[in-house]
């Protein structure tokens, strides 16, 4: 069953949803139809400038979500993926799986920007999306016109961002769905949730803030961004010998140039950039398992000369491996 929705007023895109489902919306909530499955989507309007979904669910039927590309409207949805179950998103004709780990994060398309998300039978799943009104963010982040996020919401070009999930972000994403299933009296309800829902964002808009402004932006597609999530991927399955541009270029069709800027668009770092940050990620995770030396992670990962490792690990987490390694095993 494919469930159809444009990126439009949040009460248009839930009826529609609700009467492709066969029910009534009822208190902003889409209860499943017990012969589909088990769950429910709830929409919560908390501010002027922010509305929360919750969708928790377990299908026993194929179920997919179709996000069409829209006009331009004032709002965008933030999707927040942690769980450990594992859904797909198909964009053009590429599969993309969703988990904990891959990729386990923030994605934040423009209405511009269509996908498909295909969910697997009889797995309980959930996602936060908070939608956000566009002149509200820029009025709170207002710091003149150089910064990153006027340049994206102003810019008028369609755009895709990604971020990782941090530990922090973790937290906070638990204190929602407990608040959600508290059926706490919905005053109170409602202001907890935007207080949490207000501090996620401002976690996830300090990651972007700082990103450095794009003079020359792409005209991102769909088909754009599921070929920039394969470099990523390709990047991580070789952290040890990232691939050439040249190379990575061919793999997806694209111009050096256009790879070169879109990649950094999507994800905020160059490639080389991304590559070294995923890699020294990886040096840290191997020496706090207490299982590697620091020669042996420094080769593992590619380093002939440890002294370029070392540099590399210190300029990333303000010690050396070596002194990392040390208080590791003591603590």
């Amino acid at each position: 069953m494919i469930i159809e929705f444009t990126a439009d007023k949040p009460q248009n895109w839930l009826q529609h949803i609700a009467k492709q489902f066969g029910v009534e919306l009822e208190e902003n909530t889409i209860n499943f139809p017990s012969h589909m499955g088990e769950g429910f989507l709830r929409h919560y309007y908390l501010t002027n400038g922010i509305t929360l979904n919750y969708l928790r669910f377990r299908f026993y039927q194929e179920i997919t979500f179709s996000r069409k590309a829209g006009k331009e409207v004032p709002f965008s949805p933030i999707m927040f993926y942690i769980h450990e179950k594992k859904c797909k998103q198909d964009i053009e004709d590429e599969i993309k799986e969703i988990f904990s780990n891959s990729p386990n994060g923030v994605f934040w398309p423009s209405s511009h920007i269509s996908s498909v998300w295909k969910f697997p039978v009889n797995e309980w799943l959930s996602n936060i999306t908070i939608a956000i009104n566009h002149e509200w963010l820029l009025k709170n982040c207002d710091s003149g016109k150089g910064n990153y996020i006027h340049q994206l919401l102003t810019s008028g070009k369609p755009f895709y961002v990604f971020e990782e999930i941090t530990s922090e972000m973790h937290q906070i994403i638990s204190d929602i769905v407990d608040i959600i299933g508290n059926n706490s009296h919905a005053c109170v309800a409602n202001l907890f949730l935007e207080s949490k829902s207000t501090e996620l964002l401002a976690l996830f808009i300090e990651k972007l803030v700082d990103r450095p402004l794009n003079e020359n932006t792409s005209n991102l597609n769909s088909s754009d961004v599921e070929k920039l999530f394969k470099i990523k991927e390709i990047i991580l399955k070789n952290i040890s010998d990232t691939p050439s541009l040249n190379k990575l270029a061919d793999t997806v069709g694209f111009s050096e140039s256009k790879l070169q800027k879109s990649f950094k668009q999507v994800f905020g770092k160059s490639i080389y950039q991304y590559a070294l940050y995923e890699k020294m990620l990886v040096a840290q995770k191997m020496l706090k398992s207490k299982k590697y030396s620091v020669s042996e992670v420094g080769y593992e990962l590619g380093y002939s000369n440890l002294s370029h490792f070392t540099k590399a690990f210190k300029n990333q987490f303000g010690v050396n491996p070596k002194t990392y390694a040390s208080k590791t095993h003591y603590s």
